[in-house]
């Protein structure tokens, strides 16, 4: 046991400090899941769809990054270390399709979510790590995978604090995460029932949650990351812009469901973008705190921009094709504001202009978030928006310049 405790230490340390840029682990991880997507598909003898693949991707990233959540905060390592174990470590998920492979002497395994109706289901499937059946849900390889992991997180926790209760806490909220991650069905059919929506055709319920959990895991860990990456200091515009983007989304939303009704319900489906577009909103403030903090500084870090758009264009996609290119208005708006090579914002009158067009972009935002085509809205509603911002800015302006100085 001495011997394996030493070997754990010396290939955790190596993990840890190897001199490898994280976006390789990015490409680590793709390399690893793809096989795993393979192997699962050949022991499942399931059809090769894109949904399946797009479904499956994304609960693996959202258990990776629970883990790398987890881990982080209960060992208090730090996050790049962290992403570097988790990730090589997830070369263990290609054991659980062989083990079963083998054990059915390649026969037909079906890996599935597990089969829970009740409380009292859910609290045999958590005893006996995935319920009584291997046929429903989680199979003898999954099994297998999850009491190594289990093992190994509670080794890690221990190694990394010296505290067995610290590492007992951290192992049993693994654990419990895992866990519920198998049973996503039972807590979709929950909240359905709880807005008393029904299943449509074509429904992508599950993939939207799970999206939603990714993003939110992902914006979790990259703060923590750095915490200093996008400084933010409280100001009248700063309030007056979140404020006001927020009334103009609601706004928009509003004057949607007024004149365009028919093209948007509510279903399992599209109630996820009510999270999804507070994500995107949070993007674009952080897109624009990061731009002011820039126009001080004498570096540029595009790695925090490009990565800003990036989650920015993935997340207002998967609302609406409509949805990305409103996003993409107000993204242009503040690439003038505050990018080289224009900076639009160092120019008094211009830079109220683009801001007012800003606004204009947020109302457009929530109008066609909810189903309504951009020239469908009201040009003396645009006009108004512009007018009154426009207006705000200038006064803004005049007070910091004459008065607030003095």
């Amino acid at each position: 046991m001495q011997k394996l405790q030493s070997f754990f230490k010396q290939t955790v340390a190596k993990i840890e400090d190897y001199p490898l840029p994280l976006k390789r682990y990015l490409l680590l991880f793709i390399a690893i899941l793809s096989l795993r997507l393979c192997l699962e598909f050949f022991a499942n003898h399931r059809l090769f769809q894109s949904d399946d693949v797009m479904h499956i991707g994304l609960w693996f990233l959202f258990i990776v990054q629970a883990f790398m959540v987890q881990l982080h905060l209960f060992s208090k390592v730090k996050v790049e270390q962290i992403v570097k174990l988790v990730v090589c470590c997830f070369s263990i998920a290609l054991t659980a399709p062989l083990i079963d492979l083998v054990v059915s002497h390649g026969k037909f395994s079906k890996m599935n979510y597990l089969s829970v109706n009740s409380f009292s289901d859910i609290a045999w499937s958590y005893i006996t790590i995935g319920g009584a059946s291997l046929s429903r849900g989680a199979t003898l390889g999954i099994r297998i995978e999850i009491v190594l992991l289990v093992i190994a997180s509670f080794n890690y926790v221990y190694l990394k604090t010296g505290n067995i209760w610290r590492a007992l806490a951290g192992t049993l909220s693994i654990y419990t995460v895992l866990f519920l991650s198998g049973a996503i069905p039972y807590f979709l059919g929950k909240i359905n029932a709880a807005f008393n929506l029904t299943y449509g055709e074509h429904d992508q319920s599950s993939s939207y949650l799970l999206f939603t959990l990714d993003i939110i895991l992902f914006l979790f860990l990259a703060y923590r990351f750095n915490r200093k990456m996008i400084p933010f200091k409280w100001s009248f515009p700063i309030v007056f812009r979140i404020l006001g983007s927020i009334g103009l989304v609601i706004f928009g939303a509003y004057l949607a469901r007024a004149s365009y009704a028919t093209n948007w319900n509510l279903d399992p489906t599209t109630l996820y973008y009510f999270p999804l577009l507070v994500i995107v909103m949070l993007l674009l403030w952080a897109y624009e705190n990061y731009g002011r903090f820039q126009l001080t500084s004498e570096t540029s870090n595009f790695t925090v921009q490009n990565g800003l758009l990036l989650v920015l264009i993935c997340t207002s996609s998967c609302i609406s094709f409509h949805t990305l290119f409103a996003v993409m208005l107000a993204w242009g708006m503040l690439f003038f504001l505050y990018e080289k090579p224009l900076r639009f914002t160092n120019i008094p009158y211009l830079s109220f202009l683009f801001q007012a067009c800003l606004m204009c972009a947020y109302l457009l935002i929530g109008f066609m978030a909810f189903g309504a085509p951009m020239i469908g809205m009201d040009g003396n509603v645009i006009f108004f928006t512009l007018t009154i911002s426009f207006s705000i800015y200038l006064v803004m302006f005049y007070l910091n310049r004459y008065i607030y100085k003095k």
